[in-house]
């Protein structure tokens, strides 16, 4: 029996049942539900559930926040609803305006390899450490070599782990959209040997380019090709015979959609793809002291709601191809300005249980994840909370005027900072940021503890064993 079957169980009955529950996914701190009918929830008795410290509907989705140990409670909510048949009447199809289909689709393809990815970057930054560390000539080490293939690999295949995430999101099967990837990332393709042994490339005729750099660690190209063979795939199940449905579905599926991807899908979603990344870096180049401002100030606001994953994709995709970007240094010192905030709460307040959920809270913040200081801590506390936004803010447009960058998709919280390292070893954006989160962190601690709050009731359902387990995720 898990430990969080009891919970699973109420989150179920919670949610309106297994029949009203579409799909259901996590992310680092949040179960992410998709409701038939979300008027069916309980959410006043979920709020007051101890071990759920939020309920959030955003994006299409019907959020419980649960905290770092989400997982484990994914695995116990799985085991309690079982298998969820799909019918073709249940549509799955994010709700909402644009942009909050936008969110679901963005957050549905990264959410599930973003650990993977911070990990590559972090593995990266130990590259570069280590190149600091001990000379420049580790750089021509074996050693060397394969720490940088643990941490280039990912990147460079990025492709194929987008062609799984994208194809899942949109219905189709993963394992096709993986092959459809692979075609793209394909040797000859992906160095430029296959336009020097060709010349003008064409598939029957019709004449397609590919990138100098193939389309290897590129984003936007499979993500719109899987959306394509998603479409195609449901289309080939409709006409073709059952028979012949397991081998002929992805061979035509893949046959249709990868040449098209070529000719048409792939070069039209990088121009896309370079017109967003420099609508964004215009913004920044107006005024990035001003843009590390907007950022800072409103990315707690914008992580609360996910509406963060329309800037994170592009941040991505900067640092996939090699390149630095300064897309998300305006936000670094949200985090550490919240936990700040939380400490001064901590060491403020003279309710014994407040006090208590403040230490996990900050433990948790620590190491980048604030969901328990926000709605456990500083959000019910109000002042708090916009006084680590403020504290945030003044960090982001310090960032940004400093012209600091992030070289890799690195953790969160205290492992951020290996991603300014740059792939030389220079440590000096590195070294700039840990300077700016501490002052942040002391910022925040101590604008909270100026502008003071409530000394009332504490807006949690924390359990104090929950409140303990959220900054370490035992189980």
């Amino acid at each position: 029996m898990s430990k969080y079957e009891n919970l699973a169980k109420l989150i179920v009955q919670g949610v309106g049942g297994k029949e009203n529950i579409i799909s259901l996914t996590n992310c680092i701190t949040r179960l992410r539900f998709k409701l038939k009918d979300e008027s069916k929830a309980d959410t006043e008795k979920l709020q007051d559930t101890e071990g759920i410290i939020k309920i959030l509907s955003a994006g299409g989705q019907y959020q419980v926040v649960i905290g770092n140990h989400v997982s484990d409670v994914k695995s116990a909510v799985d085991e309690v609803i079982g298998v969820i048949p799909v019918l073709e009447e249940d549509n799955d199809s994010p709700k909402g305006n644009l942009f909050d289909r936008f969110v679901d689709m963005i957050s549905g393809i990264f959410t599930p390899i973003l650990a993977v990815l911070s990990a590559s970057g972090m593995i990266k930054g130990l590259g570069a450490v280590l190149v600091f560390a001990l000379g420049y000539q580790f750089q021509s080490t074996s050693t060397y070599a394969v720490i940088n293939a643990i941490g280039d690999g990912l990147f460079m295949f990025l492709p194929i782990f987008i062609g799984y995430t994208a194809m899942k999101k949109f219905k189709g099967t993963p394992f096709i959209g993986m092959m459809i990837a692979t075609a793209l990332v394909y040797p000859g393709f992906l160095d430029g040997s296959a336009t020097a042994t060709f010349g003008q490339l064409d598939f029957f005729g019709i004449p397609f380019s590919i990138p100098m750099a193939g389309y290897a660690s590129t984003v936007m190209p499979i993500i719109a090709s899987a959306a394509f063979g998603s479409y195609v795939e449901r289309w080939l199940r409709k006409i073709l015979p059952d028979v012949v449905k397991l081998f002929l579905v992805p061979f035509f599926t893949a046959l249709i959609t990868v040449p098209l991807t070529f000719i048409i899908i792939g070069p039209v979603m990088n121009m896309v793809s370079s017109a967003m990344g420099n609508g964004f870096m215009f913004l920044m180049d107006i005024s990035p002291i001003l843009f590390g401002a907007v950022l800072g100030f409103g990315w707690q606001i914008m992580v609360m709601f996910g509406m963060h994953w329309a800037i994170i994709p592009f941040a991505i995709i900067q640092m996939a191809s090699g390149e630095p970007t300064g897309l998300l240094v305006g936000s670094a010192g949200a985090s550490w300005a919240q936990t700040g905030a939380v400490l001064a709460v901590m060491l403020k307040t003279k309710e014994q249980k407040l006090k208590e959920l403040s230490i996990p809270a900050f433990i948790s913040g620590i190491f980048g994840v604030t969901e328990a200081a926000i709605y456990g801590i500083t959000l019910p506390k109000k002042k708090p909370f916009w006084a680590s936004c403020i504290v945030a803010s003044i960090a982001g447009a310090i960032a940004m005027g400093l012209g600091i960058r992030a070289y890799s998709m690195a953790g969160l919280g205290i492992f951020a900072f290996t991603g300014h390292i740059r792939l030389d070893g220079n440590i000096t954006e590195m070294v700039w940021m840990m300077i700016i989160a501490t002052g942040a962190l002391i910022g925040g601690f101590a604008l909270a503890w100026i502008l003071g709050f409530e000394d009332g009731k504490v807006n949690s359902k924390l359990s104090k064993e929950e409140a303990k387990k959220i900054a370490i995720g035992k189980n």
